[in-house]
């Protein structure tokens, strides 16, 4: 289905957009201080089943888009190419800010709202909309299939990384906190990252 420097491309993106700092990684290390290593695993499990829904939601709404206009896929990469540059300068711009959140003490509580806060947060499903489509190929079958194999992918990347994040709590929040040059090389390369990505899908040809 993928051309293998395609998909080495893809999972080199997918796991360092996964390990740059954001609300899902403040949120998992709250509740790992919070509520244990366990509390923070189900916080990442909750983040990607949140995740993967949306996955679900990109392929699905892909798929509806493709069948009802020829044109519509050039509108999704125009649409996501801009997108990306527009969070290529905002992650630089506010390289050195921190992340904020508040962790669960339960592990219940950790899954739902990892699930929650990810599903009802709009930039997650436009960031989808967005990076998958980059990957996908019309001529290498059904876009609405290769975006979910992706999607589950990038989530199970994500999961993953917060999983190695709950274990580590302590020390790796210290790191992501309280490194300021760190977490500005961190976002930097993602901005780079995004930069990158937005203008393969402005410049690809459909």
């Amino acid at each position: 289905m993928f051309e293998p420097d395609t998909l080495l491309l893809f999972l080199a993106g997918a796991l360092l957009l996964n390990i740059t700092p954001g609300p899902d990684m403040a949120f998992t290390l709250a509740t790992s201080g919070k509520g244990g290593t366990r509390a923070g695993v189900a916080a990442a499990l909750g983040v990607g089943a949140g995740s993967l829904i949306w996955a679900v939601l990109t392929a699905a709404g892909l798929a509806a888009l493709l069948a009802a206009s020829q044109h519509a896929m050039m509108f999704i990469r125009l649409l996501g190419g801009f997108y990306l540059l527009y969070l290529a300068l905002e992650t630089y711009k506010r390289r050195h800010e921190t992340h904020a959140a508040k962790g669960a003490d339960t592990l219940s509580a950790a899954f739902r709202s990892g699930a929650l806060t990810n599903l009802f947060n709009p930039k997650v499903g436009l960031f989808f909309l967005a990076f998958l489509p980059s990957f996908t190929d019309p001529l290498a079958g059904p876009v609405w299939l290769q975006t979910l194999f992706l999607g589950t992918i990038f989530t199970a990347g994500g999961v993953a990384v917060l999983i190695a994040v709950a274990f580590a709590a302590g020390r790796a929040r210290d790191r992501i906190a309280r490194s300021p040059v760190f977490r500005s090389w961190i976002n930097t390369i993602a901005a780079g990252v995004f930069g990158a990505l937005g203008l393969r899908l402005l410049l690809v040809k459909s």
